[in-house]
């Protein structure tokens, strides 16, 4: 078993998702070793085929094996959350991060779905946590910059949006043009914000 399963891992890396599957199935067949595991790890190779309710039947395996596999739990709120059932997706990012409070993808995927959702200040809560315990996440500040943008706070946007693009997310993820225009839109917002309770005042002296 142990032999299938590292094999069926060396697989998923290499990109040999089908071959992983077969492979891992393998090493369920013989009910031996570390069957979470199997079972976890044919679920990321069924994720990456994009067959997210096998991967879901997978994961949730995994958890009836494991009931403190955190990484399962993620893994199965990924794949609910691609499948377009959110409500499922949190009550397993929040199980992930109720056993693992560390547990800073089950952060980042949450924060996700509260940002599709609108619910900005929920995005910076999660986004907060999770770069406080990984500030090499490029795609959070992004994420993050855009809630504050959101919340009307400018300054801590333009702050984040400017630091994921030093960090190369903008060429990475093909949208570098696209983060420079919203910084230059938050700048002039900021300006004429300060700049009204100027102009009020010009007003009221004019008077």
């Amino acid at each position: 078993m142990d032999n299938y399963l590292a094999e069926g891992i060396a697989l998923i890396e290499a990109g040999q998702y089908d071959a992983a599957v077969e492979t891992l199935t393998k090493a369920i067949r013989l009910t031996i070793g570390d069957l979470a595991e199997a079972y976890y790890q044919r679920g990321l190779a069924h994720g990456a085929l994009e067959r997210y309710q096998l991967a879901i039947e997978d994961f949730s395996q995994a958890i009836a094996k494991n009931p403190v596999f955190a990484d399962a739990y993620n893994e199965r709120g990924n794949a609910y959350r691609f499948l377009g059932r959110d409500d499922f997706a949190l009550a397993d990012y929040d199980s992930a991060l109720i056993l693992d409070p560390y547990h800073v993808p089950a952060l980042y995927h949450r924060a996700l779905i509260h940002n599709a959702r609108g619910e900005a200040r929920l995005v910076v809560a999660d986004l907060d946590r999770a770069l406080a315990l990984d500030p090499s996440i490029a795609s959070a500040y992004e994420l993050r910059g855009q809630a504050y943008a959101a919340l009307g706070d400018t300054t801590r946007a333009i702050d984040d949006l400017e630091r994921y693009l030093r960090m190369g997310g903008g060429r990475l993820y093909d949208n570098h043009s696209e983060t420079q225009s919203l910084i230059i839109s938050l700048r002039l917002r900021r300006w004429l914000k300060r700049l009204r309770p100027r102009l009020r005042r010009a007003r009221q002296d004019a008077r």
